[in-house]
């Protein structure tokens, strides 16, 4: 669809930079082209991970939007396992920002209650 976009735009400058505008902004996911959400139970006790990989050029927003009542924590690691952000403020959205770079990301969903809950984690 966006080289039928780059044809019809022909050499026209400003609708060229407008096609290029939208492929760099579909490249930013951080699991492929876009924003990206998924969603997932997480049993009681438990922690769900998630490896993902960040744009090198833009910081990366990881946000969990908790449904359900169970309090549940965010963390986001790099390959190292080193803690880069963590949201255990107990809210029903919890959100980190990491900043632009490479590498893969973990991000990790803890479930601090003693029922299952569902969780719907958000990327740009």
């Amino acid at each position: 669809m966006r080289a039928e976009a780059r044809t019809l735009a022909g050499a026209d400058p400003a609708l060229l930079a407008e096609v290029e505008a939208a492929e760099a902004e579909a490249a930013r996911g951080v699991l492929g082209a876009g924003p990206s959400s998924i969603r997932q139970t997480v049993p009681a006790g438990a922690t769900w991970a998630l490896p993902i990989t960040r744009s090198a050029d833009a910081a990366a927003t990881i946000a969990v939007r908790r449904i359900g009542h169970t309090p549940v924590a965010l963390t986001i690691l790099d390959a190292t396992g080193r803690q880069l952000c963590t949201d255990n403020s107990g809210g029903a959205l919890l959100t980190c920002r990491i900043a632009a770079g490479g590498g893969p990301l973990v991000a990790r969903v803890a479930n601090r209650g003693s029922d299952a809950t569902d969780v719907l984690l958000l990327m740009n």
